[in-house]
């Protein structure tokens, strides 16, 4: 394959680790690529920083707008990209030198119109070099690709550690059209797990996915993130994102994923509200699990000892917690 890939970088204050991301792209060994830098607004030297490495390589654009967040960030750097593919960047992460090389010849094998990679959380205070990945095979031959249909990748987001790197953005290549064609797929501004609101609909449209488990993209830990910064808003994002994803099953007649997202957006309501700080995070996402108890659960058919930790937690998180113990002694005696 040699079409061209657009690479979308939002940018928010991120100066310390901007030449990090930048280097990593820089350095790919696919070298077809624009590289979309999109200033969100940001108050320290990015803007400046962005302008010089857009002198500085002629496959580099700028655009620079009025802060809107990553969501509205991605969406403008979507509206301009030129490739055939897009592959998304957050600015103080960084990438295998031949993350997108691999990414691509997946692509091209299996047919697939989306392809992802794993991905290796670092410390804040990791630094890009290019030696510390070693040789490169050049011609992937030792990559390991597997084919999944639309529906066997979104059933992946439900397996133990499997779900981060099926939701993000970042860690994966879209044919461009996936965007467009007859439904317009954008990430909703103003919203956390932004992701959670869209990949799901990226991956069924695609029809076939490609994956790749090696880890190829490197998403630095940091305390001022979007995500570590709104902990205290996460729930009800999590709630929305979970609904509209339980009535897009629903409307597709997914049966199978749409009971795999019922279960689990009830298990996370009674997450949210053990890890509920004040009282209104606890009557919130009380409210958020008898909305799906009472709308979505009790319609469905489920196994007796699940049926009961339910309608023990709609008694009272007293009696819940009472249950549990009970069923982790005896799992441990009988286990």
């Amino acid at each position: 394959m040699n079409d061209l890939i657009s690479v979308i970088i939002p940018v928010y204050k991120v100066e310390e680790y901007l030449d990090d991301c930048m280097r990593s792209i820089l350095d790919q060994t696919y070298n077809n690529i624009e590289i979309i830098l999109v200033d969100d607004g940001s108050t320290d030297k990015c803007p400046e920083m962005c302008d010089a490495y857009a002198a500085s390589d002629r496959r580099i654009k700028v655009i620079h707008k009025k802060n809107g967040g990553l969501s509205d960030a991605r969406n403008a750097g979507i509206e301009i990209a030129q490739g055939k593919w897009i592959v998304f960047i957050d600015s103080d992460d960084y990438a295998s030198p031949d993350m997108i090389k691999k990414l691509a010849d997946a692509a091209d094998r299996t047919g697939a119109h989306l392809v992802w990679c794993g991905f290796k959380e670092i410390p804040a205070e990791s630094v890009y070099s290019k030696d510390e990945f070693g040789e490169i095979d050049k011609d992937n031959s030792k990559t390991e690709i597997k084919v999944r249909s639309n529906k066997e990748a979104e059933m992946l987001f439900y397996e133990p550690g499997k779900m981060g790197e099926c939701m993000v953005a970042w860690n994966k290549l879209y044919l461009r059209d996936l965007f467009f064609d007859d439904d317009k797929i954008r990430y909703p501004k103003g919203k956390i797990f932004e992701d959670g609101y869209t990949t799901y609909k990226l991956i069924y449209k695609a029809g076939k996915v490609a994956v790749i488990d090696e880890a190829m993209y490197f998403y630095r830990q940091r305390k001022d993130s979007i995500m570590n910064k709104n902990a205290d808003r996460n729930y009800r994002a999590a709630r929305e994102a979970g609904a509209g994803k339980l009535e897009f099953f629903r409307e597709h007649d997914e049966k199978e994923l749409y009971l795999k997202e019922l279960n689990l957006n009830i298990y996370s309501a009674i997450r949210f509200y053990e890890a509920a700080q004040d009282k209104t995070g606890k009557r919130e996402t009380r409210e958020w699990f008898f909305e799906i108890y009472n709308e979505y659960f009790k319609k469905e058919k489920w196994p007796a000892a699940k049926r009961l930790r339910m309608k023990a937690f709609a008694m009272g998180y007293p009696f819940y917690k009472v249950l549990s113990m009970f069923e982790g002694t005896y799992n441990k005696l009988h286990g």
